[in-house]
């Protein structure tokens, strides 16, 4: 039972730290894919890189830079399974 227990605080830790690693990849990302202060348009090609650079893929990198598009997806699919019910 002992062995159980360490091994649930060990996940538990290993699943905080994690957590706070991906918030620091997010927020390094939103720096990483902010907009040409000129231009005001995504500086071209980094989503792909930034992809490839995470291992995550694009749709997801592109969801942790903006936060809005995840809920609009999320709501899109929502509404669809409603429908198909």
């Amino acid at each position: 039972m002992s062995d159980r227990v360490d091994d649930e605080g060990e996940l538990a830790a290993a699943v905080e730290a994690l957590k706070v690693a991906e918030e620091r990849v997010a927020a390094a990302l939103r720096g990483y894919l902010a907009r040409d202060p000129v231009t005001g348009r995504p500086v071209h090609g980094r989503i792909g890189r930034a992809a490839q650079i995470t291992g995550w893929g694009e749709q997801r990198v592109k969801e942790v830079v903006t936060p809005e598009l995840a809920e609009r997806r999320r709501a899109r699919r929502a509404g669809a399974e409603v429908t198909q019910r």
